[in-house]
């Protein structure tokens, strides 16, 4: 019965709020506003509920992890903050792991990640360098995109064209190949090849497989706005 009655209060004091929202708040009256009410207080327990899952599934992961302190299993943590956004903690473990296990391109690969995502571009550009000395198409060839990016906010133009010359070459071109063509040739000021790589993105996502269409659109939408400032 509490459960019930706690529902309703919690419905009633949502319309009072949403009521207040310019614009919309004229939807959340009578009956009605009652059920549009309850269904977004359905929808933002669902996100936060599945949120909660999530976090609890990170953090028992994690603890899994750090209880276990082998090369292998710092380079699973360091991957796993990674993934969850966490860059600068991810550079540690990360570390150890590429100490512990040299001859792997995945830590390398991973670390540079994070040290990209931490504002370390000088760093991730020699970690990536060495993954890439190991095995060049490492991660199907991201390994490549990756090295344009960070070479590119290095100003290091060459070795971020080269890196692109390789991907469509083992690859054949992407959007995002493109794209960051596109960027390179921007910030080092030819601004005729710079226009041709961004308008090159939207012609490549449409000959693009389907089921990559929806990341495509990303690219899409980058070029398009750097062509227009």
């Amino acid at each position: 019965m509490a459960g019930i009655v706690g529902w309703f209060l919690l419905i009633f004091g949502a319309m009072f709020v949403l009521s207040w929202i310019p614009g919309i708040g004229g939807l959340f009256h009578g009956f009605w506003g009652f059920w549009l009410a309850a269904l977004v207080v359905s929808a933002v327990g669902s996100v936060v509920t599945r949120r909660l899952v999530e976090r609890r599934r990170f953090e028992n992961q994690k603890r899994a992890l750090v209880g276990v302190d082998s090369g292998h299993n710092q380079g699973k943590l360091g991957a796993l903050l990674l993934a969850h956004g966490r860059a600068r903690a991810a550079q540690e473990p990360l570390e150890r792991a590429v100490a512990a296990e040299p001859g792997s391109p995945e830590w390398r690969y991973r670390l540079g990640l994070a040290r990209l995502g931490a504002g370390r571009a000088k760093e991730a550009e020699q970690a990536l360098a060495s993954a890439e000395a190991i095995d060049e198409e490492y991660a199907y060839g991201d390994l490549q995109l990756r090295l344009a990016e960070v070479r590119t906010k290095l100003g290091e133009f060459d070795a971020a064209r080269a890196a692109l010359d390789k991907f469509d070459r083992n690859h054949g071109p992407s959007p995002e190949s493109a794209y960051r063509r596109g960027l390179v040739e921007r910030a080092s000021g030819r601004s005729e090849l710079s226009r041709a790589a961004f308008a090159q993105v939207g012609v490549l996502a449409e000959r693009g497989a389907q089921f990559q269409r929806g990341k495509n659109r990303k690219w899409t939408w980058l070029a398009a706005l750097r062509r227009l400032v």
